[in-house]
Protein backbone atom coordinates (compact mmCIF):
# COMPACT_ATOMS: atom_id res chain seq x y z
CA UNK A 1 0.00 0.00 0.00
CA UNK A 2 2.71 2.45 0.72
CA UNK A 3 4.77 1.69 -2.67
CA UNK A 4 1.21 2.63 -4.26
CA UNK A 5 0.77 5.83 -2.18
CA UNK A 6 4.67 6.70 -3.21
CA UNK A 7 4.11 6.20 -6.74
CA UNK A 8 0.82 8.07 -6.77
CA UNK A 9 2.09 11.08 -5.07
CA UNK A 10 5.25 11.32 -7.38
CA UNK A 11 3.17 11.10 -10.36
CA UNK A 12 1.01 13.88 -8.56
CA UNK A 13 4.41 16.02 -8.98
CA UNK A 14 5.31 15.04 -12.19
CA UNK A 15 1.86 16.52 -12.89
CA UNK A 16 2.43 19.30 -10.93
CA UNK A 17 5.92 19.79 -12.50
CA UNK A 18 4.95 19.08 -15.49
CA UNK A 19 2.34 22.46 -15.35
CA UNK A 20 5.04 24.98 -14.35
CA UNK A 21 6.95 24.01 -16.45
CA UNK A 22 4.17 24.79 -19.19
CA UNK A 23 3.36 28.12 -17.61
CA UNK A 24 7.26 29.18 -18.03
CA UNK A 25 7.26 28.44 -21.18
CA UNK A 26 3.82 30.58 -22.36
CA UNK A 27 3.91 34.55 -22.16
CA UNK A 28 6.02 36.76 -22.93
CA UNK A 29 8.14 34.77 -25.93
CA UNK A 30 7.28 36.66 -28.68
CA UNK A 31 11.28 37.26 -29.63
CA UNK A 32 11.16 33.07 -29.70
CA UNK A 33 8.00 33.18 -31.62
CA UNK A 34 5.51 32.19 -29.16
CA UNK A 35 2.34 33.38 -29.21
CA UNK A 36 0.75 32.39 -25.66
CA UNK A 37 -0.67 34.45 -22.64
CA UNK A 38 -0.75 33.11 -19.22
CA UNK A 39 -4.31 32.77 -17.34
CA UNK A 40 -5.09 35.19 -15.18
CA UNK A 41 -4.76 32.56 -12.36
CA UNK A 42 -0.95 33.18 -12.43
CA UNK A 43 -1.33 36.91 -12.68
CA UNK A 44 1.61 38.02 -10.62
CA UNK A 45 3.31 34.63 -10.10
CA UNK A 46 7.03 34.48 -11.16
CA UNK A 47 8.64 31.18 -12.50
CA UNK A 48 10.73 31.41 -9.31
CA UNK A 49 7.78 31.79 -7.51
CA UNK A 50 5.80 28.29 -9.11
CA UNK A 51 9.03 26.22 -9.08
CA UNK A 52 8.85 27.40 -5.16
CA UNK A 53 4.94 26.42 -4.91
CA UNK A 54 5.45 22.95 -6.52
CA UNK A 55 8.03 21.84 -4.86
CA UNK A 56 6.95 22.82 -1.63
CA UNK A 57 3.53 20.81 -2.64
CA UNK A 58 5.46 17.50 -3.73
CA UNK A 59 7.11 17.82 0.17
CA UNK A 60 3.95 18.37 1.80
CA UNK A 61 2.42 15.28 -0.24
CA UNK A 62 5.37 13.41 0.81
CA UNK A 63 5.73 14.31 4.32
CA UNK A 64 1.98 13.73 4.59
CA UNK A 65 2.38 10.40 3.94
CA UNK A 66 5.22 9.64 6.94
CA UNK A 67 7.83 9.14 4.25
CA UNK A 68 11.72 10.03 5.87
CA UNK A 69 12.66 12.22 3.11
CA UNK A 70 13.18 15.65 4.76
CA UNK A 71 12.01 19.07 3.23
CA UNK A 72 14.52 21.93 3.54
CA UNK A 73 14.58 24.43 5.62
CA UNK A 74 16.52 28.08 5.15
CA UNK A 75 19.92 27.86 6.54
CA UNK A 76 20.34 29.51 9.85
CA UNK A 77 22.33 32.57 9.92
CA UNK A 78 23.02 32.03 13.72
CA UNK A 79 27.03 31.83 14.34
CA UNK A 80 27.51 31.28 11.15
CA UNK A 81 31.18 32.68 9.69
CA UNK A 82 31.41 35.71 6.65
CA UNK A 83 33.70 35.68 4.06
CA UNK A 84 35.58 39.26 3.32
CA UNK A 85 33.06 39.48 0.37
CA UNK A 86 30.04 39.42 2.71
CA UNK A 87 28.70 36.28 2.01
CA UNK A 88 27.91 33.62 4.25
CA UNK A 89 29.81 30.27 4.00
CA UNK A 90 28.12 27.25 3.24
CA UNK A 91 27.91 25.34 5.89
CA UNK A 92 24.27 23.91 5.42
CA UNK A 93 24.22 21.37 3.16
CA UNK A 94 20.95 21.59 0.56
CA UNK A 95 19.32 19.19 -1.35
CA UNK A 96 19.68 20.43 -5.00
CA UNK A 97 17.04 18.23 -6.03
CA UNK A 98 14.65 20.18 -3.54
CA UNK A 99 15.92 23.82 -4.22
CA UNK A 100 15.35 23.27 -8.00
CA UNK A 101 13.11 20.17 -9.04
CA UNK A 102 13.77 20.98 -12.57
CA UNK A 103 17.14 20.29 -12.19
CA UNK A 104 16.23 16.41 -12.40
CA UNK A 105 14.06 16.56 -15.29
CA UNK A 106 14.15 12.86 -17.09
CA UNK A 107 14.54 11.21 -14.40
CA UNK A 108 12.46 8.17 -13.43
CA UNK A 109 9.87 7.59 -10.10
CA UNK A 110 12.21 4.82 -9.03
CA UNK A 111 15.64 6.97 -9.54
CA UNK A 112 14.24 10.62 -8.10
CA UNK A 113 14.34 9.43 -4.08
CA UNK A 114 17.89 8.35 -4.69
CA UNK A 115 19.44 11.28 -6.89
CA UNK A 116 17.34 13.41 -4.54
CA UNK A 117 19.44 12.18 -1.70
CA UNK A 118 22.86 12.28 -3.14
CA UNK A 119 22.78 16.21 -5.37
CA UNK A 120 23.63 17.86 -2.11
CA UNK A 121 26.08 20.98 -1.95
CA UNK A 122 26.84 23.72 0.80
CA UNK A 123 24.57 26.91 0.32
CA UNK A 124 25.82 29.87 0.24
CA UNK A 125 23.89 33.34 1.25
CA UNK A 126 25.06 36.97 -0.21
CA UNK A 127 24.16 39.55 0.81
CA UNK A 128 23.54 42.54 -2.06
CA UNK A 129 26.58 44.38 -2.48
CA UNK A 130 29.81 43.48 -4.65
CA UNK A 131 30.71 39.47 -4.49
CA UNK A 132 33.62 37.66 -5.32
CA UNK A 133 33.66 34.20 -6.20
CA UNK A 134 36.06 32.03 -3.40
CA UNK A 135 39.63 32.07 -4.76
CA UNK A 136 40.11 28.46 -4.63
CA UNK A 137 36.64 28.70 -7.23
CA UNK A 138 38.92 28.47 -10.48
CA UNK A 139 41.39 25.86 -9.47
CA UNK A 140 38.93 23.37 -7.96
CA UNK A 141 39.20 19.74 -9.77
CA UNK A 142 35.79 19.24 -8.61
CA UNK A 143 33.46 22.30 -9.02
CA UNK A 144 30.91 22.38 -11.50
CA UNK A 145 29.53 25.84 -10.45
CA UNK A 146 26.78 26.81 -8.26
CA UNK A 147 23.29 27.11 -9.01
CA UNK A 148 21.22 30.40 -7.87
CA UNK A 149 18.43 29.28 -6.01
CA UNK A 150 16.44 32.80 -5.33
CA UNK A 151 17.96 36.67 -5.67
CA UNK A 152 19.18 38.27 -8.27
CA UNK A 153 23.01 38.81 -9.65
CA UNK A 154 24.30 41.14 -11.99
CA UNK A 155 27.55 39.84 -13.95
CA UNK A 156 29.87 42.53 -15.62
CA UNK A 157 32.71 42.98 -18.16
CA UNK A 158 33.80 46.85 -18.97
CA UNK A 159 36.28 48.05 -21.56
CA UNK A 160 36.81 51.80 -21.06
CA UNK A 161 33.10 53.56 -19.80
CA UNK A 162 30.93 50.91 -21.74
CA UNK A 163 29.94 48.04 -19.72
CA UNK A 164 28.52 44.44 -20.51
CA UNK A 165 26.33 42.93 -18.38
CA UNK A 166 23.57 39.73 -17.88
CA UNK A 167 21.36 39.50 -15.20
CA UNK A 168 21.28 35.95 -13.43
CA UNK A 169 18.31 34.59 -11.30
CA UNK A 170 16.76 31.68 -9.72
CA UNK A 171 17.51 28.77 -12.19
CA UNK A 172 20.50 29.95 -13.57
CA UNK A 173 23.93 28.56 -13.45
CA UNK A 174 27.02 30.56 -12.31
CA UNK A 175 29.93 28.63 -13.07
CA UNK A 176 33.43 29.09 -11.81
CA UNK A 177 36.54 31.55 -13.49
CA UNK A 178 38.38 30.01 -16.36
CA UNK A 179 42.00 29.01 -15.96
CA UNK A 180 44.81 30.90 -17.59
CA UNK A 181 44.97 34.26 -19.18
CA UNK A 182 41.61 35.92 -19.80
CA UNK A 183 40.68 37.92 -23.24
CA UNK A 184 43.50 40.56 -23.66
CA UNK A 185 40.27 43.29 -24.24
CA UNK A 186 38.53 43.79 -20.93
CA UNK A 187 38.99 43.95 -17.25
CA UNK A 188 38.01 40.95 -14.94
CA UNK A 189 34.33 39.46 -14.55
CA UNK A 190 32.49 41.22 -11.62
CA UNK A 191 29.86 39.90 -9.48
CA UNK A 192 27.08 42.05 -7.96
CA UNK A 193 24.61 40.70 -5.77
CA UNK A 194 21.01 43.53 -6.65
CA UNK A 195 19.30 41.67 -3.83
CA UNK A 196 19.82 38.77 -0.75
CA UNK A 197 20.96 36.19 -3.05
CA UNK A 198 21.14 32.03 -1.76
CA UNK A 199 22.76 29.75 -4.19
CA UNK A 200 23.65 26.38 -4.01
CA UNK A 201 27.66 24.85 -4.39
CA UNK A 202 27.11 21.55 -7.39
CA UNK A 203 30.01 20.27 -6.35
CA UNK A 204 31.96 16.67 -5.89
CA UNK A 205 28.35 15.07 -4.67
CA UNK A 206 26.79 16.75 -8.21
CA UNK A 207 29.84 14.98 -9.83
CA UNK A 208 29.06 11.73 -8.55
CA UNK A 209 25.36 11.78 -8.51
CA UNK A 210 25.61 13.11 -12.60
CA UNK A 211 28.22 10.06 -12.94
CA UNK A 212 25.39 8.04 -12.54
CA UNK A 213 22.03 9.83 -13.47
CA UNK A 214 23.84 11.49 -16.66
CA UNK A 215 20.43 13.56 -17.27
CA UNK A 216 21.88 15.82 -14.54
CA UNK A 217 24.53 16.85 -16.70
CA UNK A 218 22.53 17.16 -19.34
CA UNK A 219 19.79 19.68 -17.25
CA UNK A 220 23.00 21.52 -16.44
CA UNK A 221 24.01 22.16 -19.67
CA UNK A 222 21.27 23.06 -20.97
CA UNK A 223 21.09 25.78 -18.58
CA UNK A 224 24.34 27.04 -19.60
CA UNK A 225 23.73 26.89 -23.11
CA UNK A 226 19.84 28.75 -22.36
CA UNK A 227 21.50 31.28 -20.56
CA UNK A 228 24.00 32.05 -23.52
CA UNK A 229 21.06 32.05 -25.70
CA UNK A 230 19.81 35.08 -23.68
CA UNK A 231 23.14 37.02 -23.82
CA UNK A 232 23.28 36.25 -27.47
CA UNK A 233 19.47 38.06 -27.90
CA UNK A 234 20.56 40.72 -25.91
CA UNK A 235 23.88 41.55 -27.71
CA UNK A 236 21.44 40.97 -30.91
CA UNK A 237 18.70 43.91 -29.80
CA UNK A 238 22.12 46.37 -29.07
CA UNK A 239 22.62 46.27 -33.24
CA UNK A 240 19.17 47.37 -34.25
CA UNK A 241 19.85 50.90 -35.53
CA UNK A 242 16.74 52.83 -33.92
CA UNK A 243 17.44 53.50 -30.39
CA UNK A 244 13.19 53.44 -29.09
CA UNK A 245 13.20 49.95 -30.79
CA UNK A 246 16.55 49.02 -28.93
CA UNK A 247 15.03 50.32 -25.51
CA UNK A 248 11.43 48.20 -26.01
CA UNK A 249 12.98 44.92 -27.70
CA UNK A 250 15.12 44.81 -24.30
CA UNK A 251 12.97 45.67 -21.43
CA UNK A 252 10.60 43.12 -23.09
CA UNK A 253 13.51 40.25 -23.44
CA UNK A 254 14.13 41.14 -19.60
CA UNK A 255 10.72 41.15 -18.52
CA UNK A 256 10.28 37.36 -20.46
CA UNK A 257 12.71 36.37 -17.78
CA UNK A 258 12.18 38.22 -14.82
CA UNK A 259 8.88 40.08 -14.76
CA UNK A 260 5.60 39.09 -13.81
CA UNK A 261 1.95 39.65 -15.55
CA UNK A 262 -0.48 41.83 -13.69
CA UNK A 263 -4.05 43.53 -15.15
CA UNK A 264 -1.90 46.45 -16.53
CA UNK A 265 0.71 44.73 -18.40
CA UNK A 266 3.84 43.10 -17.36
CA UNK A 267 6.71 44.35 -14.56
CA UNK A 268 9.91 44.52 -14.98
CA UNK A 269 10.98 44.46 -11.02
CA UNK A 270 14.55 45.54 -11.66
CA UNK A 271 14.89 49.32 -11.32
CA UNK A 272 17.19 50.01 -14.95
CA UNK A 273 18.15 53.88 -15.07
CA UNK A 274 18.17 56.03 -18.36
CA UNK A 275 22.52 55.03 -17.87
CA UNK A 276 22.01 51.66 -17.64
CA UNK A 277 19.84 51.46 -20.29
CA UNK A 278 22.50 53.19 -22.51
CA UNK A 279 24.65 50.44 -21.11
CA UNK A 280 22.34 47.59 -22.76
CA UNK A 281 21.32 49.08 -25.95
CA UNK A 282 25.18 50.68 -26.46
CA UNK A 283 23.86 54.50 -26.63
CA UNK A 284 24.88 57.70 -24.43
CA UNK A 285 22.39 58.58 -21.61
CA UNK A 286 20.39 61.93 -23.52
CA UNK A 287 19.78 59.61 -26.33
CA UNK A 288 18.35 56.94 -23.82
CA UNK A 289 16.29 59.95 -22.23
CA UNK A 290 14.88 60.83 -25.86
CA UNK A 291 14.26 57.67 -27.18
CA UNK A 292 12.07 56.77 -23.96
CA UNK A 293 10.02 59.75 -23.98
CA UNK A 294 8.99 58.57 -27.45
CA UNK A 295 8.51 54.50 -26.53
CA UNK A 296 6.50 56.75 -23.32
CA UNK A 297 4.29 58.82 -25.71
CA UNK A 298 2.84 55.50 -27.68
CA UNK A 299 1.67 54.27 -24.46
CA UNK A 300 4.25 50.70 -24.56
CA UNK A 301 5.75 51.39 -21.09
CA UNK A 302 5.38 53.51 -17.75
CA UNK A 303 7.99 54.17 -15.19
CA UNK A 304 6.78 52.88 -11.82
CA UNK A 305 7.10 54.63 -8.65
CA UNK A 306 9.93 52.04 -6.85
CA UNK A 307 11.45 52.20 -10.49
CA UNK A 308 10.50 49.26 -12.33
CA UNK A 309 9.18 49.25 -15.47
CA UNK A 310 5.69 48.24 -16.73
CA UNK A 311 4.91 47.00 -20.38
CA UNK A 312 1.52 47.47 -21.30
CA UNK A 313 -0.83 45.52 -24.81
CA UNK A 314 0.53 48.61 -26.86
CA UNK A 315 4.55 47.19 -26.27
CA UNK A 316 2.95 43.75 -27.62
CA UNK A 317 1.64 45.51 -30.58
CA UNK A 318 4.82 47.72 -31.23
CA UNK A 319 7.27 44.43 -30.30
CA UNK A 320 5.31 42.56 -32.89
CA UNK A 321 5.93 44.78 -35.27
CA UNK A 322 9.65 45.74 -34.90
CA UNK A 323 10.62 42.02 -34.18
CA UNK A 324 9.76 40.32 -37.59
CA UNK A 325 12.18 37.16 -38.70
CA UNK A 326 14.91 37.84 -40.60
CA UNK A 327 16.06 36.92 -43.69
CA UNK A 328 17.11 33.50 -42.42
CA UNK A 329 18.90 31.77 -39.40
CA UNK A 330 22.22 31.11 -41.31
CA UNK A 331 22.63 34.29 -43.11
CA UNK A 332 25.49 34.95 -41.86
CA UNK A 333 26.84 31.29 -41.57
CA UNK A 334 26.35 30.89 -45.16
CA UNK A 335 28.04 34.51 -45.90
CA UNK A 336 31.00 33.51 -43.97
CA UNK A 337 30.97 29.76 -45.51
CA UNK A 338 31.06 30.99 -49.19
CA UNK A 339 34.23 33.59 -47.95
CA UNK A 340 35.93 30.71 -46.50
CA UNK A 341 35.26 28.82 -49.41
CA UNK A 342 36.60 31.42 -51.62
CA UNK A 343 39.54 31.49 -49.27
CA UNK A 344 40.93 28.09 -49.62
CA UNK A 345 40.00 27.92 -53.67
CA UNK A 346 42.10 30.49 -53.94
CA UNK A 347 45.06 29.34 -52.10
CA UNK A 348 44.44 25.97 -53.90
CA UNK A 349 45.03 28.17 -57.22
CA UNK A 350 48.03 29.67 -55.85
CA UNK A 351 49.62 26.54 -55.16
CA UNK A 352 48.64 25.14 -58.67
CA UNK A 353 50.53 28.02 -60.21
CA UNK A 354 53.41 27.47 -58.30
CA UNK A 355 53.51 24.26 -58.67
CA UNK A 356 53.33 24.88 -62.42
CA UNK A 357 56.14 27.82 -62.40
CA UNK A 358 58.15 24.94 -60.71
CA UNK A 359 57.63 22.32 -63.49
CA UNK A 360 58.17 25.23 -66.40
CA UNK A 361 61.15 26.38 -64.88
CA UNK A 362 62.50 22.41 -64.57
CA UNK A 363 61.44 22.23 -68.34
CA UNK A 364 63.96 25.55 -69.23
CA UNK A 365 66.66 23.98 -67.24
CA UNK A 366 66.59 20.82 -69.10
CA UNK A 367 66.20 22.29 -72.63
CA UNK A 368 69.27 25.05 -71.51
CA UNK A 369 71.14 22.19 -70.13
CA UNK A 370 70.77 18.67 -72.65
CA UNK A 371 72.24 15.87 -71.00
CA UNK A 372 75.50 14.52 -72.85
CA UNK A 373 75.18 12.10 -75.64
Amino acid sequence: MCKKSHIKDSNARRRLEAKARYQNSVGLRRLAGGHVSLPRALLGVNCGQLRSLFSYLHRMLIGARGSKLLAITEPSTAGRPSGADGSELGSTIGLVLDLDPDLGWGLGEKEWDAARQACRGPLVRVQPGVWSLPASAGVRDDLLGFLIVRGLLCREVGLRERHMFELLGPGDVLPPPALGEGPRLGGPIGLTALRETLLVELGASFIRAAARWPVLMASWARRLEAQRQHLAIQGLIAHLPREEHRLLLMLWHLADRWGHVTPTGTVLPVPLTHDLLGHLTAARRSTVTIALSMVESAGAIRRLGDGSWLLTAAAEEMVDEIALPGNGTHAIGQSLMFRQRTADAGAETRALRAEAKQIRAHRRAQRNNPPPD
